[in-house]
């Protein structure tokens, strides 16, 4: 058992500084009160800022770029797993809506390039086209981002990869506050499976966050949620034990599946 936290935040626009900041700031704060929590999760493009624009391809960094930098800083001081969003170039020139993990010791462990892009969002990025897991002491991590929650099939491949939590960066606007609770409640019983979905609040030109971010349990069922729009650390107990009874129990979906006709 460990513990991981979800830093609800408002993140600003085009300004990596006091973004930097703030999440090492909600970092401290999160050892501080929780001494034990071994992973935190920021929400989407938490780097950038979230908007959509074509100024976003200014703020884009390669894989090793100076944001990385910084949050392998961050994780190497406080000794904690650390996930962000922000936005990759490779060098043909592409920029990727992507997510890092970087563990306790300041390695990048993984780089994930969001699959489901929206329809606003495929004007900018390009969309990735590898699954992500990483294997970690604190179990088998799957990498998604925001909209991917609502593709059954993606946690589904990354459940048979032997993911025990798919953590979900995301940057979810109003009025969509109830599909956003949906995909990640499914998503979790649908696989038997710990969901982090962290999202923004605040407000991006013309987007409004919610926040509501929520780690949802192998069962489908809220086990720490932010119940507001305002900027929030929420912390919950990852229970393989509790999970592993389930999967003997009732919630015996992967191992019944009848691969012989899906």
């Amino acid at each position: 058992m460990y513990k991981i936290a979800l830093a609800q935040a408002v993140f600003r626009n085009e300004d990596f500084s006091s973004n930097h900041t703030k999440m090492e700031s909600m970092v401290k704060e999160s050892k501080q009160h929780h001494p034990d929590t071994r992973l935190i999760v920021f929400p989407e493009l938490s780097a950038t800022g979230y908007f959509l624009s074509p100024r976003l391809k200014e703020l884009a960094q390669e894989k090793e770029g100076v944001i990385f930098q910084k949050m392998r800083e961050i994780a190497h001081q406080y000794d904690i797993w650390i996930v962000y969003g922000y936005v990759e170039k490779d060098l043909k020139g592409n920029i990727y809506n992507a997510i890092q993990m970087v563990d306790p010791e300041g390695n990048l462990a993984a780089n994930y390039r969001k699959i489901h892009l929206t329809p606003l969002e495929k004007e900018l990025f390009t969309p990735g086209s590898e699954l992500v897991t990483v294997k970690t002491e604190l179990g088998i991590i799957g990498l998604m981002i925001c909209w991917d929650l609502a593709f059954p099939e993606l946690s589904r491949k990354l459940a048979l990869k032997g993911t025990d939590l798919l953590v979900a960066p995301s940057a979810w606007e109003v009025p969509y506050d109830t599909p956003f609770k949906l995909f990640g409640a499914a998503r979790a019983i649908d696989n038997t499976v710990f969901v982090a979905a962290c999202n923004h609040v605040g407000t991006s030109e013309e987007l409004s966050f919610f926040g509501k971010s929520s780690i949802y349990g192998p069962d489908g069922k809220i086990i720490a949620s932010s119940r507001n729009d305002q900027e929030d650390l929420i912390v919950a107990d990852i229970e393989y034990d509790w999970r592993n009874e389930l999967k003997t129990t009732f919630y015996t979906m992967l191992k019944e599946r009848r691969i012989d006709l899906y």
